[in-house]
């Protein structure tokens, strides 16, 4: 297959840049594996024009960095979802009770697809199939943004954490009424025995 420039740049455009955007916007950091991969990319490139060297096999070569740097930043992206996931199993509240319990639910099972997927992905990578790798972790990246704007709703999170808290605060309080109420009863009852 022949490569020209163009395709570099419109790859670039529409698929690198996105997700390297991604990237940087969730730590306010620039992905040093993504930064290597483009300037290697524009190295080739610039051979093009500078050292007239072939624009087709340069082109391939910068095509492969970027691959590489795409497949780095949704490896990242799939890192700092599990970090929010994890965030959100441990705030102090009880998912089971959010939607009368399809919450949580649903979101073992949006999860799951997205670690199956991601598996694929992998798994396709290590093949030496990195189309079918890049496909896969685009399907990914789109799950991940989906489950975000699905699950990570602040509101309901909120939600359930004051109703756990009150759960717990109430539970709290009659275990300790009804441990009260039993010694006294314990108390009276040795009493009359006695």
């Amino acid at each position: 297959m022949i490569m020209t420039e163009q395709e570099v740049y419109q790859f670039y455009n529409d698929t690198v840049k996105v997700i390297y955007s991604e990237i940087e916007a969730k730590n306010n950091t620039l992905p040093v594996e993504l930064l290597f991969e483009i300037n290697s990319a524009f190295d080739h490139l610039k051979r093009i024009h500078v050292d007239d060297e072939s624009e087709d096999y340069q082109a391939q070569k910068a095509y492969s960095h970027l691959k590489r740097g795409c497949l780095d930043a949704f490896k990242l992206k799939l890192k700092y979802f599990n970090v929010d996931v994890t965030r959100v199993y441990n705030k102090k509240a009880d998912l089971r009770i959010i939607d009368n319990g399809q919450f949580l639910s649903d979101f073992i099972k949006a999860k799951s697809e997205i670690f199956k997927i991601a598996k694929d992905a992998r798994l396709n990578e290590g093949k030496n199939d990195t189309e079918l790798a890049l496909q896969n972790w685009s399907h990914v990246s789109v799950l991940i943004d989906s489950f975000e704007e699905k699950f990570f709703d602040s509101t309901k999170l909120h939600w359930a954490e004051k109703q756990s808290f009150f759960h717990f605060n109430v539970n709290f309080w009659l275990g300790v009424l009804a441990g009260i109420i039993s010694s006294v009863a314990v108390t009276l009852l040795f009493d009359i025995i006695l």
